[in-house]
């Protein structure tokens, strides 16, 4: 029986040592002598340079890589000069035993831009590379022209990891697991698997970069970031950022607290919120299109890109459609608080449009309808008279739209132009919302009918 007891502690003895070794280990890159790599605060890191245009920074999170912004980048490039890159510690970049965390980030973010000469660009940054996007932004205003954050926590609490893969962060025995994983593909789907609403959605890169890191890189990046976040005090630097800022959070987040917007709203001067439907932590991958459209009307400021939609089927009259929408409802969070922020919703894979004015041809023919049956649609709504609600017109996403950088078949052939850059950063024009009184009541029939 002792001699049982006496293997089994060698063997955890054993186990132990190979874990604490394994977190130790450091890679760098084999060669780095193209174009793609920078030796940026001590370390080679790779990068990504494409379009043209105005300059937007992409800045990947945890347990990622710069190649999870391959669809945004391709549709970025038709309008901007677009720059990525791998954070020290994951993807292709070099991976040392230490400088991990917010602040690191901000500051290889720093350099970055200084190596490349930006100013007043826009800056991208998905999960904790969103808090170090914060960071640069309120410790170098004359870099960030705008903020996007995505999926970004606001405080240490907001942050959540699946079991399997908490089991890869622990201190001592962390590494050992990790390294599992690295080299077990199943294991790691099981641990990206919570990133996303659907399966179907979480692409091989996805998975992939997930075993490209390390085990120092994986833990002290999560366990320095948590420190910096705690008790609110990046929250209370993002007081002092004055660019405009938009915030997008998947409503199925299991990895980051979608609430963490709210805090984001109410740090931040000059913001917007956007909630998207059926998406987890990872929208840039799970709604392309919509997350796409959403970016590029943030950073041009044209609402075309989020109008171009095809419209929805007419449904039976008799019945109500489920997306319809009247003029009187409003979303729970107005704009017409200046306390509180805009926040722009879809609603069952379709966009509100409270913020447009109905258009004219509202209850024109549609094509292929009989002209009385339009006649009689123009009849029962002036029968309702001023005090029932009018119908709004909905716009939904082309189902055809593709997630690879291509432009929907919708979009105006002229947003695509290569832009000036002072028109790319105008704030986002918004038309007036109508008020009840303001909307004209149906001319009352003469004769009475």
């Amino acid at each position: 029986m002792s001699a049982v007891i006496i293997v089994l502690v060698l063997l955890v003895g054993v186990l132990l040592a190979a874990s604490v070794a394994l977190g130790r280990r450091t890679e760098e890159v084999d060669s780095a002598r193209d174009t793609e790599y920078l030796e940026l605060e001590g370390g080679w890191i790779r990068y990504r340079v494409s379009g043209g245009g105005p300059p937007v920074l992409l800045v990947h999170g945890w347990l990622s890589s710069g190649r999870v912004w391959e669809r945004l980048a391709n549709r970025l490039a038709q309008r901007f000069t677009v720059y990525s890159l791998d954070l020290s510690g994951f993807g292709e970049s070099d991976k040392p035993i230490s400088g991990y965390g917010v602040r690191y980030g901000s500051r290889l973010l720093y350099a970055f831009c200084a190596h490349f000469g930006l100013t007043r660009a826009a800056v991208i940054g998905h999960d904790i590379g969103g808090a170090m996007a914060v960071k640069l932004a309120a410790d170098h205003p004359d870099v960030v022209g705008r903020l996007v954050l995505v999926a970004t926590p606001a405080d240490e609490d907001q942050m959540d990891l699946p079991t399997l893969l908490w089991l890869a962060t622990l201190p001592v025995v962390g590494p050992l697991f990790y390294f599992m994983g690295r080299y077990m593909r199943p294991l790691r789907g099981l641990w990206m698997r919570p990133f996303v609403s659907d399966p179907d959605e979480l692409t091989e890169e996805a998975i992939d970069d997930a075993g490209r890191a390390t085990p120092a890189s994986v833990t002290k990046t999560l366990s320095v970031a948590r420190r910096e976040l705690s008790r609110g005090r990046l929250v209370r630097q993002a007081g002092i950022i004055k660019v405009p800022v938009l915030v997008v959070v998947g409503e199925e987040d299991q990895i980051v607290d979608p609430q963490a917007a709210s805090d984001w709203a109410r740090a931040l001067p000059t913001v917007e919120v956007v909630l998207i439907e059926d998406s987890g932590h990872l929208p840039m991958l799970e709604r392309t299109g919509e997350f796409n459209a959403q970016i590029l009307a943030f950073l041009t400021g044209d609402h075309r890109y989020l109008e171009a939609m095809v419209e929805e089927p007419l449904q039976d009259e008799d019945e109500p459609a489920e997306d319809t929408r009247y003029e009187d409802e409003v979303p729970e969070t107005s704009a017409e608080d200046p306390t509180t922020p805009n926040v722009i919703r879809k609603r069952q894979g379709r966009y509100d449009t409270h913020e447009e004015t109905p258009p004219e041809d509202e209850y024109e023919a549609r094509d292929g309808e009989p002209e009385e049956a339009d006649d009689a649609r123009r009849e029962a709504v002036s029968s309702n008279g001023s005090e029932d609600r009018p119908r709004v017109r909905r716009r939904r996403k082309d189902p055809t739209e593709g997630g690879e950088g291509q432009p929907s078949s919708e979009v105006p052939e002229d947003l695509f132009q290569w832009p000036e850059a002072w028109k790319e950063f105008r704030p986002r024009e918004r038309s007036h919302r109508p008020e009840r009184d303001d909307l004209e009541s149906p001319e009352e029939d003469p004769e009475g009918r």
